[in-house]
């Protein structure tokens, strides 16, 4: 879809803006409109002239250099300018560790859409921005897995301002009254755990092709590649752009008073694991935080490497095993995603940390993992109200 697709009803188009006459942007600044461009310049804020509205040119930087059209729209004369918002990038832990507590960033807005959903081929139909992007660094995933895998941006970017990708998988063929389970894979929130990400594009394709039955309707939504910025690094890195640990960036209780200690103390500032300056300070926390809280999932899979254990944080009874991972309870972590969904939100999070963080398990085991997963699924989630959920 092209930039013109996109833009308002009633808009118009400019393909060279910087062409704009001076006069003519005063004119119609003084109409009342404003002419801002979404996607060039550096993110400039140019005043081209003052009446009951302020004719602008405002663009995010990390855009500059790529084609877009201009929008103009009128504006009304109580009406603010646009604000524009540049975010830290690439901001190191200082010596003196986290700051004083700040007031936690507001989570993004939704994607206008949600991802890929049952017609798989309104996925397939749009470009694949994804695999050019993360096939390098995805062991053990060849290009044509990758690509039915159907990823698509999410509506949401990293620091850096990489697409968070994303796939759901709906069940199909609900019966009338069936309550699907909602299960939230997550992988490579730290960015030097690439199997993480491969592991979960191998579910995908479980998933679509629905490899083994279930008691209750399953609905999937998966998020491979949480921090493409550590994970494009180079080296990879840990932390996202910003050198902020995601999974100690949740809101926790007490965040505040206990991640900075926990970090100082326990970890001896250990960069890699710095908590950040606030809970859900980073963009990539807080599209999972609202990932969490509107597709309400019953299950939270969080994916890892290189432990070799099976963690589990909720109220059921933990899983035994999943495949040759077997539950070793690691504890809780102020602001980890596990402490944050068992303790916050009531929810189960499974946590897989798989043998190696840059050599994927066999086939068999990517199986077999997946089949534990399911049946520990079926045994504690798949009842409903007392009683089980109608079989497909």
């Amino acid at each position: 879809m092209s930039a013109v697709d996109r833009m308002p009803r009633g808009a118009a188009a400019a393909a060279l803006p910087w062409l704009l006459p001076l006069g003519a942007a005063l004119a119609l600044a003084l109409m009342g409109t404003r002419i801002w461009n979404p996607d060039l310049m550096g993110g400039a804020r140019v005043p081209l002239g003052e009446g009951p509205a302020t004719a602008q040119v405002t663009v995010p930087a990390r855009m500059a250099g790529i084609q877009s059209a201009v929008i103009v729209q009128p504006r009304s004369p109580q009406a603010p300018l646009p604000q524009t918002r540049t975010p830290e990038r690439g901001v190191a832990p200082s010596s003196a560790g986290p700051g004083a507590p700040h007031k936690a960033a507001s989570a993004p807005a939704p994607a206008p859409s949600p991802p890929g959903t049952a017609a798989v081929g309104t996925a397939a139909a749009e470009p694949d921005t994804a695999c050019p992007l993360l096939l390098p660094r995805l062991p053990g995933i060849s290009k044509a897995q990758c690509q039915s895998a159907h990823l698509v941006p999410s509506g949401a970017l990293s620091r850096n301002g990489i697409p968070l990708y994303w796939r759901d998988v709906p069940p199909a063929g609900l019966a009338p009254g069936t309550v699907p389970l909602r299960v939230l894979v997550v992988g490579a929130m730290h960015g030097d755990e690439p199997t993480a990400a491969s592991l979960a594009l191998r579910w995908i394709g479980f998933a679509e092709t629905r490899l083994l039955p279930t008691r209750r309707p399953v609905h999937w939504r998966f998020i491979p590649a949480l921090n493409p910025d550590g994970m494009l690094a180079k080296p990879a890195t840990r932390v996202n752009a910003r050198g902020v640990d995601l999974n100690r960036n949740f809101p926790t209780p007490n965040w505040e008073r206990d991640a900075p200690v926990y970090w100082e103390k326990r970890t001896r500032r250990d960069p890699r694991r710095w908590p950040g300056p606030a809970a859900l300070s980073e963009p990539e926390s807080q599209f999972l935080h609202t990932q969490m809280a509107q597709f309400e999932p019953d299950l939270v899979v969080s994916i890892h490497a290189p432990y070799g254990v099976l963690d589990f944080d909720g109220p059921q009874p933990p899983p035994s095993r999943l495949g040759r991972l077997r539950l070793d309870q690691l504890g809780i972590f102020p602001g980890s995603l596990g402490h944050y969904g068992s303790v916050h939100l009531g929810l189960p999070v499974v946590t897989i940390e798989l043998q190696h963080e840059l050599r994927m398990p066999q086939d068999d085991e990517v199986r077999v993992m997946w089949r534990d997963l399911l049946r520990w699924m079926d045994e504690h989630l798949a009842v409903v109200d007392g009683q089980a959920s109608p079989q497909k």
